[in-house]
């Protein structure tokens, strides 16, 4: 399962979750892997070497994942990365935390633990968008 992404910035302290993450994105075509440990080095990382698709935890030390997702949405990572995909994948599952990740401007939500079908069905989901679902931007 191929998509057209080329690079991605995964965002994890946890040695594990970064290769299983990588795997996944492998395993679809994404070779291009930039690893990062927290918020501020992702941000530092699509600034100077851009991406397709984030993929991040919440809960990390130094900038956790939504602060990191605000301030790519702000601009703050550079105009052109505003837009780009964000997955977060975190242990808080409850509304109040699944409300302040799409404030936030999270693009898709998984909860962990996941499995590698819901991390692949994101990644397609947000790099390969039916056409009939998506909605035209309003002004």
């Amino acid at each position: 399962m191929n998509v057209t992404a080329k690079r991605a910035i995964i965002v994890e302290d946890s040695p594990q979750f970064l290769d299983l993450v990588q795997l996944a994105l492998n395993s679809m075509g994404i070779m291009e892997i930039v690893k990062v440990e927290n918020g501020a080095e992702a941000i530092e990382a699509l600034k100077s070497r851009g991406a397709d698709i984030m993929i991040m935890d919440w809960m990390m030390d130094v900038m956790d994942g939504v602060e990191c997702t605000r301030q790519i949405r702000a601009g703050t990572a550079g105009g052109g990365h505003v837009h780009i995909p964000i997955i977060l994948l975190t242990a808080k599952t409850d509304d109040a935390s699944k409300t302040a990740a799409a404030q936030a401007g999270v693009s898709h939500f998984i909860g962990k633990p996941f499995t590698l079908k819901q991390l692949l069905a994101g990644v397609t989901k947000l790099l390969n968008p039916d056409p009939e679902s998506v909605q035209p931007a309003r002004a």
